[in-house]
């Protein structure tokens, strides 16, 4: 469903409604129009998948949409399935609407003066570069110790040193240890003082809240390549002040206000990238959310062990659960990290094999095991230390690591992984 649009609405505001759909079925896309079969709550379930799958959303904001219980509900489906939304304003709407206190409707298209050309036209503008913009790619795992933060920072530096790709890091855990992998203490404290953290962005008020204008500023370059043809390759810095969004520290409201504001982040990296990377922390927490929401594809690192289906079987119903609905092997992969290491014990067999089997077998991760593998490696092994903080580009193992295969191995895998999450 690449090309659908699920049109949110009332009865109300049909007339707009379908002149909307005109025009976008004219552009190409695929109109799903609101109507009572899908509101049902006999088909929940295949209202939120519907929305799921569309490509974009259309809501028309008016009063008869301020009063709707149904239009909250889609909102809602759209925004925890990461859909791109778009305001269409066909009337007034209170101070304290929902849709103010759900969306941001800064960019909302005024449909109130009737259906001008003009309007129509930026209607399906909105929709064509929300439909062409970058992937969002979150490495995520609920078991911890699968290498995931290096393995995030090496493999597109390779998609970006070997295909010329625009990259975004995202640097969502509270540990931060992509942002001191990249960074050296100096710059980090720098960052830090300017508030050009993700702290920064997620709170919503107070001294340390940045300014939404700002969201497309704050990420650090990580290249000092000259010359504006350069793709970017940069970084939105990590705070551990993060840990107030995984505890009962912050407010509903504050929880709410960051939402949005991590969308308007993404949507700002998006624009100007070919992927925005998310690191997420591997839990299940408020953050974990955050990712889940705004990923278009996530691909899940596995080491060769005990427990690695385990693992995998928590992440998915962590995404279902958040997503609501039924999930498709397509939105993930899953890739192997650390095989052929000669220093584990091989008393149980070989734990390549074993796991590379078990997950193929696996009724759902099986379809998404990547035949790509990234080898054992010291540097990909190790955590992030401050003498290898002092280049951003040049101590990545892409750079570092000697033997050809781990730098082929990681351009391939990527390269697979960008695919993929263009499906």
């Amino acid at each position: 469903m690449d090309s659908a649009a699920y049109l949110a609405f009332e009865p109300a505001d049909e007339d707009a409604v379908r002149l909307v759909a005109a025009a976008l079925e004219r552009n190409g896309w695929t109109p799903i129009l609101a109507g009572a079969e899908l509101r049902n709550p006999e088909n929940l379930a295949r209202l939120v998948e519907t929305i799921g799958k569309s490509a974009i959303v259309v809501l028309f904001a008016s009063a008869a949409a301020q009063e709707s219980r149904w239009l909250p509900r889609e909102m809602a489906a759209a925004i925890n399935n990461g859909r791109p939304i778009i305001v269409v304003r066909t009337g007034d709407l209170p101070p304290e609407s929902w849709i103010y206190a759900t969306l941001d409707i800064a960019n909302s298209v005024d449909f109130r003066g009737g259906p001008q050309t003009e309007i129509l036209a930026r209607i399906v503008d909105l929709a064509r570069s929300a439909r062409g913009r970058g992937r969002v790619i979150a490495m995520l795992n609920i078991k911890g110790g699968v290498g995931k933060t290096v393995l995030a920072a090496n493999l597109f530096a390779a998609a970006h040193l070997a295909d010329k790709r625009s990259i975004s890091f995202i640097d969502l855990d509270p540990q931060h240890n992509l942002t001191q992998y990249f960074l050296s203490p100096g710059e980090r404290n720098r960052i830090r003082d300017r508030n050009h953290t993700l702290y920064g962005v997620l709170n919503p008020r107070g001294g340390n809240s940045l300014n939404p204008s700002d969201f497309g500023g704050v990420a650090v370059p990580l290249t000092r390549a000259r010359g504006s043809k350069q793709p970017n390759f940069e970084l939105v810095a990590g705070d551990e002040r993060l840990f107030e969004f995984t505890l009962d520290t912050r407010s509903e409201r504050d929880k709410a206000e960051a939402f949005t504001r991590f969308r308007a982040l993404v949507s700002a990296l998006r624009a100007r990238s070919d992927a925005v990377i998310i690191d997420a922390n591997p839990c299940a927490t408020f953050l974990t959310r955050l990712a889940i929401t705004t990923a278009d594809h996530i691909v899940a690192p596995v080491r060769p062990e005990k427990y690695s289906l385990t693992g995998l079987n928590m992440l998915e119903q962590v995404v279902r659960e958040v997503r609501g609905r039924s999930l498709r092997p397509e939105e993930f992969s899953v890739l192997l990290n650390g095989v052929n290491d000669r220093t584990r014990s091989s008393e149980m067999g070989d734990p390549d094999a074993i796991t590379r089997d078990e997950i193929a077998a696996a009724p759902f991760f099986g379809a998404a095991l990547l035949e790509e593998e990234i080898p054992y490696s010291a540097v990909l092994r190790s955590a992030p230390t401050e003498r290898i903080a002092a280049n951003p580009i040049n101590v990545t193992a892409m750079m570092r690591v000697g033997g050809r295969p781990a730098k082929e191995a990681l351009t391939a895998a990527a390269a697979a992984i960008l695919r993929r999450s263009a499906q």
